[in-house]
């Protein structure tokens, strides 16, 4: 017997069990081969409302096509319904998953993929008028090796039962707050669940711009202002994610450059004459603006509202260009400056690294402030980059640096 066998043949007899929402999950050898069953929570097989709730949701389950919908078979003991068998397969949870291997997250495509799937499921429930109400880790399944996740029993057939705060003990966090209080549960219900699960599975590393931004959305405490469905919800991930290449790429493109007039200047004799420099100093997006120029412009979207969409969109247009025109202009200034040109590669390389992402986050920031779309605010943003890069790189001396206005004057 070798050493899996050996670890087979001791969970044969004493399972390893991990808590879910309905139970406690394990598997066992039955006829040779490993099944996967849940001991329901006593608590929940002592209400009636449950019981008679998982028997018709099983009765549901079979007739599904749905491949993420996983069937299964009750058991009882004796006459009390105890537990529940899963359909054959080689499960595991979520929770299991990134326990054991939390690396997986960072492989190529997983999230991605695994986030389309669920949005896939979620919809295909709410065409239906299901919701599953729990996207809690332990409460999604997978199979080993592959990011499609499964769902078993979904929350919306069991809002009979007067206590749904029991119903979800120990994982309160990842159900919306209605749900909680014993409202009736809608598809933005699943779009807060879904948001907690995404943090979930970014908690061991850094989350990306546009799930950051859905997240924030999907799991605001008011329903209203969550995302309607789930197709608005993908809908917005998909954009974010567009515009946010959409600026890495006019970024690299400005990085390289940047880089050509780095090594041109780099190759140039050094000037013997004193050169006066323009001093930048650093500044955040939102302290380029005096507070009497936002309240101009705030003051000006708010006279809007009775314009028409057309109207209004030119005045948001207009807000962002001039504001963004003085952000990417200071942001750029610090690039085209002796500090910043004199400085070796791999600190030039960095600084103007950080100086695109500065860029995307103004770009962005504003966007957001003015309610300009993201797409429209990128296209503008590359536009105005574009012509102040221009601009200042027609300033630059022979040796690549700013001169104060007037000075070549005065030494002459």
């Amino acid at each position: 017997m070798n050493f899996e066998e050996m670890l087979n043949a001791q969970e044969g007899q004493k399972p390893h069990r991990e808590h879910t929402l309905l139970g406690s999950f394990y598997r066992r050898q039955v006829d040779g081969k490993f099944r996967y069953f849940i001991e329901l929570r006593p608590d929940l097989t002592d209400s009636i409302v449950f019981c008679e709730a998982l028997k018709t949701e099983q009765q549901w389950a079979l007739h599904q096509r749905s491949k993420q919908q996983l069937k299964y078979e009750l058991r009882y003991d004796g006459n009390t319904l105890s537990g529940i068998e899963i359909e054959q397969g080689n499960f595991i949870t979520l929770a299991s998953l990134l326990d054991q291997n939390p690396a997986i997250v960072a492989s190529k495509g997983f999230i991605d993929d695994f986030v389309k799937a669920l949005f896939d499921c979620t919809a295909a429930l709410h065409e239906e008028g299901i919701f599953h109400l729990c996207f809690a880790p332990n409460n999604i399944f997978l199979r080993k090796n592959d990011s499609k996740p499964f769902l078993l029993c979904h929350g919306s057939a069991y809002k009979g039962m007067s206590d749904q705060s029991a119903m979800y003990a120990g994982v309160e966090d990842y159900v919306a707050p209605e749900v909680i209080s014993g409202q009736e549960p809608d598809q933005r219900s699943d779009i807060y669940s879904i948001g907690r699960l995404i943090e979930y599975i970014f908690s061991q590393g850094s989350m990306s711009y546009e799930y950051k931004q859905i997240v924030k959305k999907a799991t605001d405490a008011n329903p209203a202002k969550r995302y309607k469905s789930i197709g608005e919800m993908r809908d917005a991930l998909a954009q974010k994610r567009n515009a946010r290449r959409s600026v890495l790429a006019f970024a690299a493109v400005l990085v390289i450059s940047l880089l050509a007039v780095y090594i041109y200047v780099d190759s140039l004799p050094e000037s013997t004459g004193a050169i006066e420099f323009e001093e930048h100093p650093q500044q955040g997006a939102n302290d380029l603006f005096s507070s009497d120029e936002l309240d101009v412009d705030t003051a000006f979207l708010a006279d809007s509202m009775d314009l028409s969409d057309e109207a209004l969109m030119q005045k948001a247009e207009m807000i962002y260009r001039k504001r963004y025109q003085k952000v990417a202009d200071e942001i750029l200034s610090r690039v085209y400056n002796k500090k910043h040109m004199g400085a070796s590669e791999k600190t030039f390389m960095a600084n103007t690294q950080t100086m695109a992402e500065d860029l995307l986050k103004a770009q962005q920031e504003l966007a957001g402030e003015t309610g300009l779309p993201e797409s429209m605010a990128g296209r503008i943003g590359h536009e105005i980059v574009e012509q102040l890069t221009v601009q200042k790189q027609k300033s630059l001396n022979h040796n690549g640096y700013i001169k104060k206005p007037g000075k070549d004057k005065e030494k002459e």
